[in-house]
This record gives structure tokens, sequence and C-alpha cells, in this order.
């Protein structure tokens, strides 16, 4: 009897998910440990592992297609067995939005297993390559075969980076059927592939190089000749924009959940907004004391202690709007919008109001990389009471955030920048940082947001007291 694999569930809040690929074709032989397909929520890309043996019989949800968790979404079991016809019918009916079959449906045995898609997955099958050296020539690849849909399949983090570094996949190829890369290490060879090429490739046209290739495609070793021959003025030389073209492009389930939150809060939570004007000299001298340490610290995460102990002081920040009542939290829990391909995530470090800088910016670091890389647990970036929003790398001054629904509210950081300003009657240099409050005004009102911010301006700009 054919084994039903369930679309698994990951985060408390996800409902729905959707297969970018499938790593397995049906007809193939599937272990223990396989990556089975790669699935899409709202928040990552995560690989499933299967926990079954036996052959893939049947797929039953295409790339594309969202679906709710623990529908079906494909049969394993015997080679050549044959699967009628009614439990393929019974099997889709479970894809309905509101209609996901439930955990217990399928045949008893272990739910597969998600992984990060960066993340290395052990196959005991698969050689590790060897180390390379930094003197061999870098060899032309094969050029990857079109699969029976005519796409070349790829990880998600590779195909992230060889987008944004301009270096088309037709260069790159996997060592699985049909150059599908199911082979941990391929990750990783296309990574260095497109970071060399990317690096040799530094002011090239791509569009006007001629690939040697099979049917004119171009392979690495174009790219190479290109930036030896160009020479100093292909490295200054400014790739232009490529020409916009007018198509639709379907939402990722990471937009569609941002969007969902964006509108939630601008229609159910009444926010106010309070700026002030902090001066940040004592904090800058605050960072290069603690450099000089041996810490690394981000002006965030000095924030992030402030905003803590402020919480502290007006406990009403810490507490979420329910129509029971106030729920209120036991600790500052302060999440980091963090900007990633496709959207946005925000990691959380618990416990703000009790951690040092530099306890938080050890914390907070790894939870950037991890939401960067698509690492993050759901654990990682839920339960936050608040939330800072940091365009300080831009020449940014001051901007307004959205509510996060679920928390009190978000603080949006500026650039420090330099102004002058009149202080005893003359005029002075100053090193100014605004930051700006978005409350729920359901139960924040404007004096007490007014006192917050007082308070948290006297914390940064008393900056050896944090």
């Amino acid at each position: 009897m054919a084994t039903k694999v369930l679309l698994p569930k990951f985060g408390q809040t996800v409902e729905t998910s959707e297969i970018v690929q499938w790593a397995k074709q049906e007809g193939q032989v599937v272990k223990k440990g396989d990556i089975l397909c790669e699935i899409s929520t709202d928040k990552s890309t995560l690989e499933v592992e299967s926990q079954y043996e036996g052959t893939l019989l049947k797929i039953l949800l295409p790339p594309g297609q969202t679906a709710p968790v623990n529908c079906v979404m494909a049969l394993i079991g015997t080679a050549g067995e044959s699967v009628p016809e009614s439990v393929i019918k019974e099997c889709l009916a479970t894809q309905a939005v509101g209609s996901a079959a439930p955990a217990a449906t399928a045949v008893p045995g272990p739910a597969p297993v998600a992984v990060p898609a960066t993340a290395p997955v052990a196959a005991p099958t698969t050689p590790k390559p060897s180390a390379p050296t930094p003197a061999a020539k870098p060899a032309a690849p094969a050029t990857p075969q079109a699969n029976r849909q005519g796409r070349i399949f790829v990880s998600p983090r590779a195909r992230k980076l060889a987008d944004t570094s301009h270096v088309p996949l037709v260069v790159l190829g996997g060592s699985g059927a049909d150059d599908f890369m199911d082979k941990p290490f391929d990750t990783q060879q296309m990574i260095e592939k497109v970071r060399k090429v990317a690096a040799q490739a530094k002011g090239i046209d791509l569009r006007q190089v001629k690939g040697s290739g099979p049917g004119g495609r171009i392979v690495i070793e174009d790219l190479f000749q290109v930036a030896l021959s160009s020479g100093k003025a292909a490295k200054k030389a400014k790739v232009a924009a490529p020409a916009l073209v007018a198509k639709t492009e379907k939402n990722s389930p990471m937009r569609k959940a941002i969007a969902a939150n964006m509108l939630a809060s601008a229609s159910t939570i009444p926010a106010f907004q309070l700026e002030v004007t902090i001066d940040a000299s004592g904090l800058i001298a605050r960072r290069e004391s603690d450099k000089a340490a041996g810490f690394k610290i981000s002006f965030g995460d000095y924030i992030a202690r402030a905003v803590g102990l402020t919480i502290r002081r007006f406990p009403a920040f810490a507490a979420t709007w329910t129509d029971q009542g106030l729920v209120y939290r036991d600790g500052a829990h302060v999440g980091f919008a963090v900007a990633i391909p496709g959207g946005l995530i925000v990691p959380v470090v618990p416990h703000c109001d009790s951690l040092s800088p530099a306890d938080i910016a050890a914390q907070s670091a790894v939870l950037v990389e991890k939401a960067r890389t698509g690492k993050l647990s759901p654990e990682e970036y839920s339960g936050g009471v608040f939330t800072l929003s940091n365009l300080g790398a831009f020449p940014v001054d001051r901007f307004v955030a959205i509510v996060p629904p679920g928390q009190s509210g978000i603080i949006a950081i500026g650039r420090i920048r330099d102004e002058v300003v009149v202080k005893n009657g003359g005029f002075f240099a100053a090193k100014l940082l605004s930051l700006t409050l978005s409350a729920d005004h359901r139960y924040i009102d404007g004096a007490d947001g007014a006192a917050f911010m007082k308070e948290l301006k006297e914390l940064l700009e008393d900056s050896a007291g944090l």
C-alpha cells in the first residue's frame, strides 16, 4: 500500500506552503534522508528530507502551487505498484485551501524533516569534493541539460546568488539527473563558481559576450577571457541596468505574508508617531571604547539594550492587545527587522532588559546571519514585543515604520548625521540621531509614548549606564 507523504507544517502560524521544486522525480528510488523536495513558507525556503523508503510513485503537488499544510503532496510505495484513481482523487481533495487532511490520515510513520535550503544535508553515498587549489585554473563546467519541463534546477541560495551576481544559470551545472542539484556539495560548488565568475565578470555586460559552449552558451572560460582581455578598464566599467520588462510576477509565500501583516497593521492598529533627536556623541564614544576592548557592538545593539531597560519602566510596551484584555510578556523581547531577498524577517533577541550590549550583539549577529541564509527556526522569529527597524546604513535621516501586529510598537532608526546646533548662544557641530516611535494607540497614549521616548533619549545620551 502506498504511503501518503504530507506537506509538513513548520511554525505555529504557517497555514499554507508552496513547492519550489522536487528533488526526486516519479519513478526514482527514495531512501530515508534523501532530499525529497524544497518548500517555501512565509519565512524561508526549506529542504524536506524523506522519512520513507521506496519508489516515488506519484507527485501530487506540482511546483508553484500553494496548498494547505498536512495535505498529501506525494505517494511513495514499491516499484511498479499501481495507485487506484480513487486514491489519487482523495489525495488531491486535501489540497483545497481549508480542507487539509489531518496528519492522522497518513500511514503511521515519522513526518518529513525539513532543513534550511542553505544548510548542507548529509548523504552517505555522496563523495565530498576535494578542497580547491588556489593556483589551479578553473575548468569550464558542463552546460546543464534542460529537463522535461525545460527548467534548470538549482538550490534557492545559489539561484539568488547567481541572480544578484548577474551570472546566468546556464554556465553552471549540477551532478544529479538532468543536472539537478540534489547532491549536498553541488550547492557549495555552485556558490564558489558564481563568486569566481562574478569576481572575474565585474564590469562585463554578459549580453555582449559570445559563448563558446554548446549552442552558443556562455561558459566560465568565456568570462575569464573577457576579463583578462578587458584589463583594468573592464574592472572600472559599470554594467548598465537591464531594460524594464512588462510582466506579471507571482507573489511568493513570504511576500503574501508580509502583505497580510502590513494590511492587518494598517487596518486594525491605530498608531501614532513621536520623534526624538539624540545627541549621539556619547554613544559613539561608548562604541569606540568597547571596540578598543575587543567588543564588536552595533548602534542597534545599544539601542536594543536601552529599549529593553525603558520597556521595564513602561510595562505596557511589553503587552499585546486582545479583545479580552492586555496580555503582558515576561521580558523585553526585541525584534530586529532584517532585509532578505524577496522580503524581510524579524528575528527576536529575548530579554534585552537583562542582557548587556555585548550579549545582545552576540545574539543578534547570529540571528541576523541565520535570517540572511534562511536558517532561522520559528522560535527565533516569534514572541517579540517590540521591534527596531534600522536604516542607518543608508542616507536616510528619519522615517516612519509600521507597528507589527501583536506588538506594542516599533522604532525607526535613521543615520547618525552631522549638523550645526545652537547651545548656550553658540554654534557647535554635533552628531545627531533621529528615532521615530510608532505605537499602538489602543492601549498606549501619547503622553505614555512621550515619557517612553524621554527615558530612552536619556539612556542613550548617557550611554555609560547601558
